[in-house]
C-alpha cells in the first residue's frame, strides 16, 4: 500500500478493507469517540462506509482521513488527515482520531503534524480548519504544537459548540 507521508515512527496511508477489525474496535469504544462528531460510537457497518468514503476521496481528490501504521510493527493506531467541509466553505479541515490504547504516546501530534504537512507541502492547500470540544484539553495541544491558531468557538461544525482553529500555509 502506497505511503502518503513518513516520519521516523509513522506513515500514513489510503484506508483499505484490511483495517476495518482494527478501526471498527476502536471507533466502537465509547471514551475514544466521545469527542468525535456528536460522541457516538459508530457501527462496524459506519466504519466500512467511511473505509470506503476515504479510498474514494484520495482517489477522486488526492486526499482523505489516511490510517495512521506504527513503522515498527505495522500496527494501525488510528486515522489523521484532511477533509474537505463543503456545507461551510468550501474548507479543508484537519483531523485526527486514535484508539485510546494509543492515546498519550505523542502519537497524535506526529501523525497530525504528518498529514498537516502533506496538505500544505504537496497537495498545496493553504488553508485548513480543525476543531476541537472546548473540553478536550489534548487534542487542542496538538493542534497549537503542530502551527494552528485559535480562531474562537463555533456552532457550524458538527452540530456542536466546538473550539476551531486555523493554520495558513
Amino acid at each position: 500500500m502506497t505511503t502518503i507521508a513518513s516520519s521516523p515512527r509513522l506513515h500514513l496511508r489510503v484506508p483499505s478493507m484490511a483495517d476495518l477489525d482494527a478501526l471498527a474496535a476502536m471507533w466502537a469504544d465509547p471514551e475514544t469517540m466521545r469527542y468525535i462528531g456528536k460522541g457516538v460510537p459508530w457501527t462496524r457497518d459506519e466504519v466500512t462506509a467511511r473505509i470506503e468514503r476515504g479510498a474514494r476521496a484520495h482517489a477522486e481528490r488526492g486526499f482523505c482521513f489516511w490510517t495512521v501504521v506504527r513503522n515498527d510493527d505495522g500496527a494501525v493506531l488510528g486515522q489523521a488527515g484532511v477533509t474537505a467541509i463543503d456545507f461551510n466553505g468550501p474548507e479543508i479541515e484537519l483531523g485526527y482520531r486514535l484508539g485510546r490504547e494509543h492515546w498519550g504516546r505523542g502519537y497524535a501530534t506526529e501523525a497530525a503534524r504528518l498529514a498537516a504537512a502533506h496538505a500544505t507541502g504537496p497537495l498545496g492547500i493553504t488553508k485548513l480548519v480543525a476543531v476541537a470540544y472546548p473540553e478536550n484539553l489534548a487534542s487542542r495541544r496538538v493542534l497549537t504544537k503542530i502551527g494552528f491558531h485559535a480562531a474562537g468557538l463555533s456552532d457550524l461544525y458538527y452540530g456542536v459548540t466546538a473550539m476551531t482553529y486555523r493554520l495558513l500555509a
